[in-house]
C-alpha cells in the first residue's frame, strides 16, 4: 500500500532504492524492463483512521517517475483488456498490417529479427540465409517467415528475373544458373519491389573481425564483397528503411574504405543515413559486443534516433574517426552514469543447473528457482532447460581447466610449470609450450584458459568457444567445463524458448554470428518512435 507518511533515516538504513507506483500505471508493454525497486500498489494506508482504502485515482504518488498518466488512460481503448480481478492488464501485439513489411537476408538465426519483431514495429515476411542449420533455425522460431537458404546473389537474380529486369542484373554465370533452378514454389513467394518496406542484416563479417585471424583470405574477400551483394537489394527495393549491422572494425577496415563506399552508395540513392557504433552491453546483456549500424531511411521518412544506453558498461572505442582529427560518437558514455547498473554473469547464468565436460542431454530441469529479473525474463514461460550442453574437451585441456582457480581473472598463468601424465601413458606439459614462448608478443595471452567472474560479463561471444581460441576465457566460475550453449545464448539475450539447429558446432556458430536481441528491440524501438513522429507531423495543420 501506499502512504503520505515521512520518515527521516540516517544514511546507513538505506538499503536501496524504492518507487512506488499506480497499478494503472503498469506499462501496456514494457518499453524497458521494469526494475526490481519499482513496485505498484492499489490501496492507500490513511494514517488519520488507521485504515487501508482503493487509492484515489486523482491522487499524485510523491517522488514517483510518471509525469502525467493520462497518455497510459488513453492507451485503455479497444484492443486492450479491462482490469482483471488478477490485477492483470493484457495488451494485444500490434497487428501485423500495422508492421513494417521486411526482408532479412544474411539473416542466421533471427537474432535481429528476434528483436525488431518484439519491439512491435517489423514483421519478417522473408528471411535469406546461406548455411542450412541457421537458416533451419530461422523457421523453427519465425515460422510464419519465408526463409530461402541460398546464396543472396542466387536470389537476388531470381528476383530480378521475376520482375522483368534481368536486363539489368550483374551476376556471375553460376548465379544465372542457380537461380534458374529454383521450383516454381519457391518463385513464387519471392518478394518484389513494393512488398518491401525494410531491409535489414549482417554482411558476413569475418573479413573484417579482428576476431579473424585469416582476415587477408580469398575466401574472407568473398564476404567483403558481401556488402555490395546487401546494397544491391536496397537499391533494387528502394525500402522505406535499411538497417546495416556488421562488427566494429568495419569502418576502419581497408583504410575505411568499405565504410565510406557503403555510406557514399545509399546517399546516391537518396537515403538519409545515419552510423555509429553501440555496445551491447549497455542494452540488457552481459557481454561485451561492439557493433556498427548504419541506418538509412527514404527522403519522406523520419531518419531513427540512435536508443540511449540503459546499463552501465565502462568500455572504450566507441567513436568513429573522421577527417581533421574529428571523432563522431553515436551515444553518450556510461561512465558517469545509467538507469541501470550492470547485467552480471551471475544474473544471466546463475540459475542454471552444474553439467559435466561434454555434456550431451538437450533437456533437462532447471531445479532452481530463478532469482535475477534476467533470469525470469529471459525463462519466460519455459518449463524444460533445453540446449545445456557443452564441448568436450580432451584429456589434457579438462586437466588443465581442473587445475584452473576458481577465482576472478584465473587463466593459463597460473597452470603450474610441471609435466602431467595421461591415461595413455603420454607426458606432456601442463603448460601449452607455445604460451610462454610468445606471450610478450601477445599481451601475455590474457584469458587463455581462462575463467568467468561471477560479478563481471562475458567477451564477445564467438562462434567456437575454445581455451585456446581468440577469446579464450570460457571456462565457467565454478564448474570444469567450457560454457554451454544455453549460457551463451543468454549471454547474447536469446530467451530459453529460443530453438537452434543441428549439432553443437552448428548451435554455437548461429549464436556467436547473431545480433544480440535486446541490443535489436532497442533499435527497434527507436524505428517506431520515428514511425509515430511521422504519423504525428502528417497530423498537423
Amino acid at each position: 500500500y501506499y502512504s503520505q507518511e515521512t520518515y527521516v533515516l540516517r544514511p546507513g538504513d538505506i538499503e536501496r532504492k524504492c518507487e512506488v507506483r499506480k497499478k494503472n500505471d503498469m506499462p501496456l508493454c514494457r518499453e524497458y524492463p521494469i526494475s526490481d525497486h519499482i513496485f505498484f500498489c492499489e490501496l492507500f494506508f490513511d494514517s488519520s483512521k488507521g485504515s487501508l482504502k482503493q487509492l484515489p485515482a486523482n491522487m499524485k504518488l510523491k517522488f514517483s517517475t510518471i509525469k502525467d498518466d493520462t497518455l497510459l488512460r488513453k492507451k485503455k481503448g479497444k484492443g486492450v483488456e479491462s482490469e482483471t480481478e488478477s490485477g492483470i492488464v493484457k495488451p494485444d501485439e500490434p497487428p501485423k498490417e500495422m508492421r513494417l513489411a521486411t526482408l532479412d537476408i544474411f539473416a542466421g538465426c533471427g537474432g535481429l529479427s528476434q528483436g525488431l519483431e518484439k519491439a512491435g514495429v517489423s514483421d519478417t515476411k522473408w528471411a535469406i540465409e546461406y548455411e542450412e542449420p541457421a537458416g533451419q533455425a530461422f523457421r523453427q522460431n519465425h515460422p510464419e517467415s519465408t526463409v530461402f537458404v541460398d546464396n543472396c546473389n542466387v536470389i537476388l537474380r531470381a528476383i530480378m528475373e521475376k520482375g522483368g529486369d534481368q536486363e539489368d542484373c550483374v551476376s556471375t554465370k553460376e548465379a544465372n544458373e542457380l537461380a534458374a533452378k529454383l521450383d516454381e514454389d519457391q518463385k513464387s513467394t519471392l518478394p518484389m519491389p513494393g512488398q518491401v518496406d525494410f531491409i535489414n542484416g549482417g554482411p558476413p563479417c569475418q573479413g573484417f573481425s579482428g576476431m579473424n585471424r585469416f582476415n587477408q583470405s580469398s575466401w574472407s574477400k568473398v564476404q567483403c564483397e558481401m556488402i555490395l551483394a546487401f546494397l544491391s537489394f536496397a537499391d533494387y527495393f528502394r525500402p522505406r528503411y535499411f538497417l546495416l549491422e556488421n562488427v566494429r572494425t568495419f569502418v576502419s577496415f581497408n583504410k575505411g574504405q568499405t565504410f565510406q563506399l557503403t555510406l557514399a552508395s545509399l546517399l546516391e540513392m537518396g537515403y538519409q543515413v545515419r552510423f555509429g557504433i553501440l555496445e551491447a552491453g549497455a542494452y540488457g546483456v552481459s557481454q561485451s559486443r561492439k557493433r556498427a549500424f548504419i541506418w538509412a531511411a527514404a527522403p519522406e521518412e523520419v531518419l531513427p534516433e540512435w536508443p540511449e544506453p540503459m546499463h552501465v558498461f565502462g568500455v572504450p572505442k566507441l567513436k568513429i574517426p573522421l577527417s581533421k582529427g574529428l571523432y563522431y560518437a553515436a551515444v553518450r558514455s556510461t561512465a558517469f552514469g545509467a538507469p541501470f547498473r550492470p547485467i552480471t554473469v551471475r544474473d544471466t547464468i546463475g540459475d542454471l543447473p552444474p553439467v559435466e565436460n561434454g555434456e550431451s542431454r538437450t533437456n533437462k530441469e532447471y531445479k532452481a528457482e530463478a532469482v535475477s529479473w534476467f533470469q525470469k525474463e529471459i525463462r519466460g514461460s519455459m518449463i524444460a532447460l533445453t540446449d545445456h550442453i557443452c564441448k568436450e574437451m580432451n584429456e589434457i585441456n579438462l586437466i588443465r581447466c581442473k587445475t584452473i582457480p576458481k577465482r576472478p581473472g584465473a587463466d593459463w598463468r597460473d597452470l603450474p610449470n610441471e609435466k602431467v601424465k595421461l591415461s595413455t601413458g603420454q607426458v606432456v606439459e601442463m603448460i601449452p609450450w607455445c604460451l610462454p614462448n610468445t606471450a610478450k608478443r601477445h599481451n601475455q595471452w590474457k584469458g587463455l584458459f581462462g575463467r568467468l567472474d561471477w560479478q563481471g560479463n562475458f567477451p564477445t561471444s564467438i562462434t567456437d568457444p575454445q581455451p585456446m581460441g581468440k577469446v579464450g576465457m570460457c571456462f565457467h566460475p565454478e564448474q570444469d567445463r567450457i560454457l554451454t550453449v544455453r549460457e551463451c545464448a543468454r549471454s547474447q539475450g536469446f530467451p530459453d524458448s529460443y530453438e537452434f539447429s543441428g549439432n553443437i558446432i552448428h548451435k554455437h556458430r548461429q549464436i556467436g554470428n547473431a545480433v544480440p536481441p535486446p541490443l535489436a528491440f532497442a533499435l527497434g524501438r527507436k524505428l517506431k518512435e520515428a514511425l509515430h513522429l511521422k504519423k504525428s507531423l502528417q497530423q498537423q495543420p
